[in-house]
C-alpha cells in the first residue's frame, strides 16, 4: 500500500496533469516509515536546480521559523553515491543550515535525471516564481539534454506549449537584455516587442527603455512606426490608404506584434493587402499557429 501512495504521487507530478509539488510531497509524506533524518553535510544542492538566485531575506525568515518550531515539511532527496541530492526543498535545506541544524527530515526517492530536473522546475515555478530567463534556460536544458519537444516540456510542467515557446524565444535576446529582464529592469512585454526588431533598432530602443522608462504600449507604438517606415512600398501604401487608414493599420500592426510576439507587417493598397508574419523556427511557427487557433475558438 505504501508503494502505491508513493507511486501515485510521483506519477502525477511527471504526467500531463499539473499537480502541485506540495501534493507530491504530502503523498510521499504520508508514508511515515520513509521519513529519515539525514546529516546536512551528506546532502548536496540539486545540480539541475534552475534557480540561480535565492532571496536571502526569505531564507533568513524561514531559518528563524525553523529555529522556533522546527522543520515541519521534510525535504525530498535522491541517493547519489554515498550522499544525496535535493529534489525538492532546497530553500528548506539552506534555511536549516542557516538555523544551525545538524540533521534534517528527508524523504528518499528514486528519480531519474529527467524527473529530478522536472521536479525541481515544478517546485520553483509553483512555489516562488523563477524569473523568465531562469525558467527559459531550464526549459532549454530539458529540451537539449533529453531531446524533448516543447510539447513534452509543456506537459511536464503543466503549461501550454505557446507559453513555453514564448519563454524560450527570450533566449534569443542579447545577454545584456536577458540580464535586464532577470533583474526586472524590463518586462516580458518589453522583451516580446524587442524580439521583433532589427538588432540595431533593438539595441537603440532597449537603451531608451532604461533611460526614459518607456511603457510596453509606448514601445509598441515606436516599433509600429518603424514598421510603417521600413520600406518605400509601405510609405506608398500609407499614402494611398490616407492618414486615417494608415494610422489604423499601424495600430493593428502593434496589436498583432503584441499578440503574436513576433514581427508583423501589414501591406495595404487600394482597399486590399496582405499580412506578413515572421517566424524564426518551426517551433516558433507552431507557437503562432496555436495562438491563432485559440483566437478562433
Amino acid at each position: 500500500m505504501a508503494k502505491k501512495v508513493l507511486g501515485k504521487g510521483l506519477g502525477a507530478i511527471i504526467s500531463s496533469s499539473p499537480t502541485p509539488v506540495d501534493s507530491m510531497e504530502m503523498a510521499v509524506g504520508e508514508v511515515r516509515e520513509r521519513i529519515v533524518e539525514l546529516d546536512l553535510g551528506s546532502i548536496r544542492p540539486n545540480p539541475d536546480q534552475p534557480r540561480s538566485h535565492f532571496n536571502e531575506e526569505e531564507i533568513e525568515g524561514l531559518a528563524e521559523s525553523i529555529r522556533n518550531v522546527g522543520l515541519i515539511q521534510p525535504i525530498v532527496v535522491r541517493r547519489e553515491g554515498e550522499g544525496y541530492y535535493v529534489v525538492a526543498g532546497e530553500r528548506r535545506l539552506r534555511a536549516s543550515k542557516l538555523a544551525g541544524l545538524q540533521k534534517i527530515k528527508s524523504i528518499v526517492i528514486r528519480a531519474s535525471e529527467e524527473e529530478n530536473l522536472t521536479l525541481a522546475l515544478i517546485e520553483n515555478i509553483q512555489r516562488t516564481d523563477l524569473d523568465p530567463i531562469e525558467e527559459a534556460k531550464a526549459y532549454r536544458m530539458l529540451i537539449s539534454r533529453f531531446r524533448l519537444k516543447q510539447h513534452d516540456v509543456a506537459q511536464r510542467v503543466g503549461k501550454d506549449r505557446a507559453t513555453v515557446a514564448n519563454l524560450l524565444r527570450l533566449l534569443a535576446l542579447p545577454e545584456q537584455m536577458q540580464r535586464a529582464l532577470s533583474e526586472g529592469r524590463i518586462s516580458v512585454g518589453h522583451a516580446k516587442v524587442l524580439l521583433a526588431l532589427s538588432p540595431e533598432r533593438q539595441s537603440e530602443l532597449f537603451n531608451e527603455i532604461l533611460d526614459k522608462g518607456y511603457s510596453v504600449r509606448m514601445l509598441e507604438r515606436l516599433a509600429g512606426s518603424d514598421g510603417a517606415a521600413a520600406t518605400g512600398t509601405k510609405k506608398g501604401a500609407a499614402k494611398k490608404a490616407g492618414p486615417r487608414d494608415a494610422a489604423h493599420i499601424r495600430k493593428m500592426e502593434e496589436m498583432l506584434v503584441s499578440l503574436l510576439g513576433t514581427k508583423v507587417e501589414i501591406r495595404h493598397s487600394g482597399g486590399k493587402g496582405r499580412i506578413e508574419i515572421s517566424y524564426y523556427s518551426l517551433d516558433d511557427f507552431d507557437r503562432i499557429i496555436d495562438i491563432l487557433k485559440k483566437g478562433r475558438s
